[in-house]
């Protein structure tokens, strides 16, 4: 009887854990399919008119802003705080006009949300 009690809340215990993860994994992948169709769109923009892919970004950085709040809760700070970071290059460089470094700094940005859905998943590789 013990023994399928301490069976029971390992469990229960492990179905939490399971659906935290595909909740959060759900919620992350929103998040980060967003931002990388709307760097996409910005990203082709840049080579046919800047000022609108400068107006697109400021919307993703108005929006990004809300996400990370969300994200925050589940995703490593540190991550998070390097896509910000990325995203303040990427407008400094819009200010600049220097096209070559926004679509430079695009590419290391997308680089970064992949690095950051690839290392979120539930995969046994992340665990140890």
């Amino acid at each position: 009887m013990r023994f399928l009690r301490e069976y029971l809340i390992i469990l229960i215990i492990l179905i939490i854990v399971f659906c935290l993860e595909y909740f959060t994994s759900k919620n992350l992948k929103e998040a980060v399919g967003w931002m990388k169709e709307e760097i996409v769109k910005i990203e082709e923009q840049v080579n046919e008119n800047q000022e609108e892919a400068q107006k697109q970004f400021y919307e993703l950085e108005k929006n990004w802003k809300d996400k990370s709040d969300q994200l925050a809760l589940f995703v490593e700070h540190n991550e998070l705080e390097k896509v910000s970071n990325d995203i303040v290059i990427i407008q400094s460089s819009f200010e600049t006009d220097e096209t070559d470094k926004v679509l430079e700094n695009i590419a290391d940005l997308k680089f970064m949300l992949d690095h950051i859905e690839e290392k979120n998943q539930l995969k046994l590789k992340n665990i140890f």
